[in-house]
């Protein structure tokens, strides 16, 4: 496959989601009716944009940290980044919601602190220990936070139905002004491009990127936090969405190579189109209601993290 034809796809992934929905529209009557362009410049447009930056990014981080943890079967999500993160976004905004309206503004800040606090324990808990414990303490601290966020909702008796939408995941009501925080997540993950020669080496152990001038404690810090920041702006934004960082690497590799060269770019156009897809499917599959994406991406990631696990297990 080549890049022009991801390029072409993207684009139509982008045309699909402006055009699919609750009230379908055609490209004509974007042109001729008020209401119908309406919907596509200030609803349908900045959306569909978002889920594809949001894709792109949490595919980015996937790519980078599978190849710096020597696991396919990392991802953000599984390490309990996004449950740290949802964690922390819901805390900042319970808080506001008891008068203390500045935590409004703290909430990105209050996900990055605990998605950090979340992936450093599951690597503390598994620093001695095989990728397979790595894997199984990112899980318990997906759990972990995962818990500590529905106290937080029962506690301050937040509403359970708007909260269990943004917490799986919705880019409902997106306009324009909020595609700030993803543009900036997707720059930042992107910036572990600059160390794909290291990621590389890495790849083939550490001993082998220390005998060719690879620094890796610092490599490892560096990608770590591109990867924390990233995701947690998405998931203080629109909420945890699951298993991309975990599936979309794996195509990108199996299409294009296994080089982070080529991958993460690679990952980062698969990632978007496959968000923007899944999104327009959570919009259509049960009008007029929305299915929260992190559920869609579930009922694709599960199996295939079972049959990763499966594959690489023996």
């Amino acid at each position: 496959m080549r890049w022009g034809s991801l390029l072409w796809i993207s684009l139509l992934s982008v045309l699909i989601g402006t055009l699919l929905g609750s009230v379908p529209l055609s490209p004509f009557s974007i042109f001729k009716d008020d209401y119908s362009r309406r919907i596509f410049l200030e609803l349908r447009l900045p959306r569909t944009i978002a889920s594809y930056l949001v894709g792109a990014t949490l595919a980015v981080v996937g790519n980078s940290f599978q190849g710096l943890f020597k696991n396919p079967l990392v991802d953000p999500y599984l390490m309990g980044v996004s449950a740290g993160a949802a964690f922390g976004a819901s805390l900042s905004i319970s808080i506001a919601e008891r008068g203390s309206y500045v935590f409004v503004h703290l909430a990105p800040a209050f996900a990055f602190l605990f998605a950090l606090i979340a992936s450093l324990s599951a690597l503390l808990i598994a620093r001695k220990g095989s990728s397979v414990e790595l894997l199984l303490s990112g899980v318990v601290m997906n759990i972990l936070f995962s818990a500590l966020t529905l106290f937080t909702l029962f506690y301050m008796r937040r509403s359970s139905q708007g909260f269990a939408t943004w917490l799986f995941g919705s880019f409902s009501a997106t306009v324009w002004s909020d595609l700030l925080v993803p543009s900036t997540a997707l720059i930042v993950s992107f910036l572990t491009f600059l160390f794909w020669r290291k990621l590389d080496a890495m790849t083939l152990g550490e001993d082998f990127a220390e005998t060719v001038g690879v620094d890796a404690k610092k490599t490892r810090i560096y990608v770590f936090l591109l990867g924390v920041i990233a995701t947690s702006a998405t998931v203080a934004k629109f909420g945890s969405i699951g298993f991309v960082g975990l599936v979309i690497p794996h195509m990108a590799r199996r299409l294009f190579g296994s080089s982070h060269r080529i991958s993460i770019p690679a990952s980062l156009m698969i990632g978007g189109i496959f968000l923007s897809l899944t999104d327009t499917f959570s919009r259509i599959v049960a009008p007029p209601s929305e299915v929260p994406i992190g559920i869609v991406t579930a009922f694709v990631g599960v199996p295939f993290f079972l049959y990763v696990m499966r594959r690489y297990s023996g």
